[in-house]
Formats: C-alpha cells, sequence, structure tokens
C-alpha cells in the first residue's frame, strides 16, 4: 500500500473531500463535496446535500454554511449516496482541509448509518501548507485561497474540495521533500515539524 500511495501521490493523483455539519455532533454531515484529480487536474467532481441521521440544524452552523433544516429535508443521507460517494474514497489518498475534522465526520457518520469506514489514507492539506509556506501566518483555506490566487465560496462543500485538491497540487509541486508518514493513517502527521528538521540538518 505504501508504494501504491506514493506512486499516485507522485502523479499527482488523489481526492479531495469537504464535509458541512448541521451541528455539533460529528454524525451530522449534512454536506459533502469531493474532487477526483488525476496528473495534477481535476477530473471529476461530487456534491449532494445529506440528511443527517437526526436532523438538527444548528443556529451557527447555519450561519457558516447557509443551509437550512428545510433544505435538508428531502436530501439524501449517507447511506443513500454511498454507492456513488465509496469509488471517491476506498483505497484512495484522500486530502482534506485540517482532515482530522473531515475524516472523523466521515467515521461517525458512516458509524451511525451502519456503514464501513473505507480504508484508506489522508493527507491534511493544513499541514502541507504549513511544511511548503511557513512563513504564512495563517493556513486557514481562505487565507491560502487569497494567497494562491484560487477561486473560492467558502463552506461551500464542492467550492472547499476544490480549492483544497489545488493547494495541494501546488504543495506536491512545489519541490519541497515532504516525508510522509505511513505508520499512521495520516500520512502530514508531525510533517511540519518533520521538513523544518531536515532543513535545520542542510544548514549545519
Amino acid at each position: 500500500m505504501e508504494a501504491t500511495i506514493t506512486r499516485a501521490l507522485a502523479a499527482l493523483n488523489f481526492t479531495a473531500i469537504d464535509f458541512e455539519t448541521a451541528n455539533e455532533q460529528r454524525t451530522s454531515a449534512c454536506a459533502v463535496g469531493v474532487v477526483q484529480v488525476r496528473g495534477g487536474q481535476i477530473v471529476q467532481t461530487y456534491e449532494t446535500l445529506l440528511r443527517p441521521r437526526v436532523l438538527r440544524m444548528e443556529w451557527g452552523n447555519q450561519q457558516v454554511h447557509g443551509i437550512s433544516a428545510a433544505d435538508l429535508h428531502d436530501a439524501p443521507s449517507l447511506a443513500d449516496v454511498w454507492p456513488q460517494l465509496l469509488p471517491y474514497l476506498h483505497q484512495q489518498p484522500v486530502v482534506a482541509h485540517n482532515s482530522a475534522f473531515d475524516m472523523s465526520v466521515l467515521d461517525y457518520t458512516c458509524r451511525d448509518f451502519g456503514l464501513e469506514s473505507p480504508p484508506l489514507h489522508c493527507l491534511c492539506s493544513v499541514k502541507l501548507a504549513r511544511a511548503v509556506w511557513p512563513q504564512l501566518e495563517r493556513h486557514r483555506l481562505n487565507h491560502l485561497a487569497d494567497f494562491l490566487g484560487l477561486e473560492l465560496d467558502h463552506h461551500d462543500a464542492l467550492s472547499d474540495a476544490r480549492a483544497c485538491a489545488n493547494i495541494t497540487v501546488r504543495a506536491l509541486q512545489s519541490g519541497t521533500a515532504l516525508p510522509l508518514c505511513f505508520r499512521q493513517r495520516e500520512l502530514t502527521a508531525g510533517l511540519a515539524r518533520r521538513v523544518a528538521a531536515a532543513a535545520r540538518k542542510r544548514l549545519n
């Protein structure tokens, strides 16, 4: 699997994903956007609203993404769209901006609907950006989009996934050595620290 993932990333082949949630519960995925990248180019996208098993829209969440409970009333559940979504994720390198959040939403929502989480390795584009552009004060999605000149409708799931994909391509093409950690599900765990340590070693 390590060799397969390494080859995929070297070829700039991966999936980017973004979830929006209805409330503070990680089981409350209410929208998902997915972008498939092949050879550094976006070749396919998928987006849908999602009805959580327990439909409760928190006011603060709605203020962030603009999705209302009424919007979700007739939306499909994750279980309904799983046959369409799973091929983007199964045994793929999957990138998300703050992957700990999106992967936990995926895992918890799968569990809530009795689905098995797909086998995958993930990367965090926040950590990629911190390693590649350490001079930036902030590495939030909107700040990186501004820095790189990317279009972004922030907190629209597909737009966020598209920006995440483009940030990842730029990071992987940057020439910065990015030693990944295959001992964990998240390949970018501790990445900025390892990159900084390698830079210090070269200077010495």
